[in-house]
């Protein structure tokens, strides 16, 4: 089910408040928790059925390794420490044993077919959904119940923090100790005004920027990138740009969405997206772009690398590392995997520039350059194979010539104007946070503000596309 359709906005989310705000106003406010896992689960199954068993039996693993986790007693004095460490090694492994089964099986099976030249037979099995996200929450999870932290043994605490459907399928992602404190079966479980009504506006804007902007640059890209010309200049130079705009709005706002979301039920997520188009270097960048994937990159994979104590030449490869695992973990192609070795190498020279050089480069050229370097990555990211990547690389250097082919659905001077707008509104207008922080002019400036997004984004629902990152 999708956030940006008319039986999630019109349809589940409706009934799913009225049932919260009555039971948490009612004498089986304790079954409010119920309802939210419930619910999830049905919003889960309601793409695809066939995934949730094994939706439910990670759900079930994962909370088993924790109680083996805690039950020290079952361990000989002076072994707990040993055996803890191997059941968190295990419940780990199986958790990336899954993802890799189900996600990067028929893409090992290909490099190998080609490195080989033999002919092992591809499974081309559907991805299912979320399983990414989820197995990195299951991960924070089992790391939260080694550290003993707050609320581990709680099962329906467990099951709301995995299951919240705001943040099932793509994230933000999440630790338990952020969720727990204010969501768990002690809360206070009831609509409040001071939750329900900045929920909405923030979903709104979520909203407005998937179907009016997302979509709109989304329609920019795919006949570039998918067709089978060569990209003159002005194709790819605006098929990469719309690219850059698409995937922005169409995560950022899927993030606002689900932020939104999940404050219209007291639960304050963390931020996903702080501008990141307007940063000056590439380590910044990485702060203010899908910031709970850095910070989940940063503390279980690139500080358990051995992060920055072990030398600078090792800062750097633990860096390239990162980013390549980071990659992987986005797309199951080299290409993806070619992508995030570039944003590792952009990173590590960034790091060793601020520490060797008394050079800093004006802040006009260290944005331009940083948005450079973050095109030139999307051109991989967004290519379905390396032939065509270079293809759109060609096209940006003027190597595919300069024509305007408008007849072969290439750009026009109207799109370019377009992705002109969606670069200013980037570049210079306030994200949501900022807006959101803005002393309105009264209640109904207000509700005419999220009057008027909702409407214009309710009016143009029709048939609408997945989300970018869905597809991971």
């Amino acid at each position: 089910m999708l956030f940006n359709s008319y039986p999630f906005i019109l349809g589940f989310l409706p009934a799913v408040l009225l049932l919260y705000g009555w039971l948490g106003q009612s004498r089986w406010r304790s079954a409010t928790p119920a309802l939210l896992v419930t619910a999830s689960l049905f919003f889960y199954a309601w793409w695809n059925w066939h995934f949730l068993p094994l939706f439910l039996f990670s759900i079930g693993f994962n909370y088993l390794c924790s109680r083996m986790l805690a039950w020290k007693a079952a361990y000989p004095e002076g072994a707990q420490s040993f055996r803890r460490r191997v059941v968190l090694a295990i419940g780990i492994a199986v958790n990336i044993i899954l993802l890799g089964y189900f996600k990067y099986r028929d893409f090992l099976v290909g490099s190998v077919n080609a490195a080989l030249g033999v002919g092992w037979p591809l499974l081309h099995m559907e991805l299912p959904l979320a399983i990414s996200f989820f197995t990195f929450e299951q991960i924070t999870y089992l790391m939260s119940c080694y550290r003993e932290e707050e609320g581990t043994g709680d099962f329906l605490s467990y099951a709301m923090f995995i299951t919240f459907f705001p943040h099932l399928i793509a994230g933000p992602i999440v630790r338990y100790r952020e969720i727990y404190p204010q969501f768990n079966r002690n809360s206070r479980f009831c609509l409040l005004a001071d939750n329900l009504a900045p929920g909405l506006m923030i979903f709104a804007i979520g909203l407005f920027k998937k179907v009016m902007l997302a979509d709109t640059f989304r329609d920019f890209v795919g006949p570039i990138y998918e067709a089978h010309f060569l990209p003159s200049f002005p194709d790819a130079w605006g098929a990469t740009l719309a690219f850059a705009l698409q995937v922005y709005f169409d995560f950022s706002g899927y993030s606002d969405m689900a932020i939104g979301l999940a404050r219209m039920f007291g639960v304050r997520f963390p931020e996903n997206f702080d501008s990141p188009y307007q940063c000056t270097n590439m380590v910044e960048y990485w702060h203010r772009w899908h910031i709970t994937l850095s910070f989940f990159l940063r503390d279980y994979v690139y500080i358990p690398l051995g992060g920055n104590r072990k030398g600078e030449l090792r800062q750097h490869l633990n860096l390239f590392l990162t980013m390549l695992i980071g990659g992987l973990w986005h797309g199951a192609s080299w290409t993806f995997v070619v992508w995030g070795g570039l944003q590792g190498i952009a990173l590590s020279i960034n790091h060793a520039w601020r520490k060797h050089s008394a050079l800093r480069l004006p802040r006009l050229a260290g944005w331009a350059l940083t948005f450079g370097v973050t095109l030139f990555g999307y051109v991989f990211f967004r290519s379905a194979s390396f032939e065509r990547a270079w293809q759109i690389v060609r096209g940006m250097v003027g190597a595919n010539g300069f024509a305007w082919r408008p007849q072969w659905g290439s750009f026009t001077r109207e799109k370019y104007h377009a992705i002109l707008e969606g670069l200013l509104v980037v570049w210079f207008c306030p994200n949501r946070q900022t807006i959101m922080q803005w002393d309105w002019l009264g209640d109904y400036v207000y509700a005419a503000a999220f009057v008027a997004l909702a409407a214009v984004s309710l009016l143009n629902l029709a048939n609408p596309p997945a989300f970018v990152y869905f597809q991971f």
